[in-house]
């Protein structure tokens, strides 16, 4: 399943490697792609191993606000 999050206050390389890292460690994430400039976080994972929420609860827990 892919899905494009809108995330509010990523501003540099630091972080992209932030955000990678903490969503990198849940099981069922095969890909991250992240666009500084549009805010957006494109995440490729597998819905019968990890959900959504816990991939936006992940990103908020690092301090970034979903939108």
């Amino acid at each position: 399943m892919k899905e494009i999050l809108k995330v509010e206050g990523m501003t540099c390389s630091c972080c992209v490697g932030k955000v990678e890292k903490s969503i990198d460690q849940l099981d069922g994430v095969s890909s991250i792609k992240i666009d500084v400039d549009k805010e957006e976080v494109k995440v490729d994972f597998n819905k019968d191993k990890v959900t959504l929420g816990q991939i936006k609860k992940k990103i908020e827990e690092e301090g970034y606000k979903i939108v």
